[in-house]
């Protein structure tokens, strides 16, 4: 008798662990298959954020939740953490640094949930961008009045008193802030679409939206015109400082938007020496030096952070990518380099 049940017993923890294994199994391969790439991920995403994410997106699902619900949810969280960081109380400023980091992984559950249903959409896609500028509007405003008359010690001898011109400094920040997103979202978007063969809404190019607004029949609703207006400026802009890019672009359109296989091998083999200094323009770097400088009571030199160090890795990566650009140009469309003017590694004129 007592064999037996011990031998139940044996029975039912081997089940036990085999369905723990098929259920770690399934999470790694949701995990994968959520991600847009490997190769475009941050390492504190892959190993934090999608993770904790995954979870989320489940219950997402499950809930019949749109990615875009998923993603004004976030915009709750993130407003929320960025007005905890006004006040001079360590306490609420470290729920507030929760709040936010709760945000961003809501921000990689949307994306989730969006590519295991297979709804992403270039709204999601311009709205999650939206999301995240409103985020970090937030935060900037809950700097601004945290600083406005605080002094800081800059040297033992040099003390900063500040003032009304803080607001000068944050619009100046948020300008390159703004511009350093962009910049990075473009040349991510594009080493995924070189990386799958596909736009699948990872990037749009202006000439494309400008013909789809003109093409649009009578009736068409206001607010799908304002958003693809939105969309253009901000492809337009993200395009600025691109020639070589569109140049290659131009290429693969007379192509018939076909890819040659090599090409795209060599693009990504390029693009992989880069693709790592998009990241550092994104949530994880700036957004823990903030807290690192919070905690030590020297916010102010955030500013400082953004727009001299992270603003220096902008111009950097775009000129390391249209220089790879403009020599995968040349190698392969060597008598259109010459005629058109294309300057092998340079940034195109």
């Amino acid at each position: 008798m007592s064999t037996r049940h011990n031998t139940d017993k044996l029975i039912n923890i081997e089940e036990i662990k085999e369905a723990a294994a098929a259920r770690a199994k399934k999470f790694k391969e949701d995990i994968q298959a959520s991600r847009k790439s490997s190769e475009t991920d941050d390492p504190f995403d892959v190993f934090v954020y999608d993770p904790l994410a995954i979870r989320l997106t489940t219950l997402f699902i499950r809930m019949k939740w749109s990615p875009n619900a998923v993603t004004l949810l976030s915009l709750v969280f993130g407003v929320a953490g960025a007005a905890l960081l006004y006040p001079q109380k360590v306490g609420l400023n470290l729920l507030g640094v929760a709040l936010i980091i709760f945000a961003a992984v809501l921000d990689c559950s949307d994306g989730q949930v969006a590519r295991l249903c297979h709804s992403g959409t270039p709204f999601g896609r311009v709205l999650d961008g939206a999301v995240d500028m409103a985020n970090y509007l937030a935060i900037y405003l809950a700097l601004g009045f945290r600083l406005m008359g605080e002094s800081f010690d800059v040297t033992p001898t040099v003390t900063l008193h500040v003032s009304w011109y803080i607001w000068i400094v944050i619009v100046l920040a948020l300008i390159c802030h703004s511009s350093q997103a962009r910049k990075a979202d473009y040349y991510r978007g594009l080493h995924l679409y070189f990386l799958k063969g596909t736009n699948d809404n990872y990037f749009a190019r202006s000439k494309d939206l400008r013909q789809e607004l003109a093409s649009l029949p009578e009736g068409t609703s206001p607010f799908r015109k304002l958003y693809l207006k939105i969309y253009l400026l901000y492809t337009a802009v993200q395009e600025k400082g691109a020639k070589q890019t569109q140049h290659l672009l131009d290429k693969i359109d007379e192509n018939g938007g076909v890819i040659p296989e090599e090409l795209a091998e060599r693009y990504i083999r390029e693009s992989r020496k880069v693709i790592q200094i998009t990241n550092t323009l994104g949530f994880n770097l700036r957004t823990y030096i903030l807290f690192l400088l919070l905690l030590f009571g020297k916010e102010i030199f955030w500013f400082l952070f953004v727009c001299v160090v992270l603003e220096g890795l902008k111009y950097a990566m775009m000129a390391r990518y249209e220089a790879m650009t403009g020599r995968i140009l040349t190698e392969f469309f060597p008598e259109d380099a010459k005629r058109s003017g294309w300057r092998k590694g340079g940034a195109g004129r």
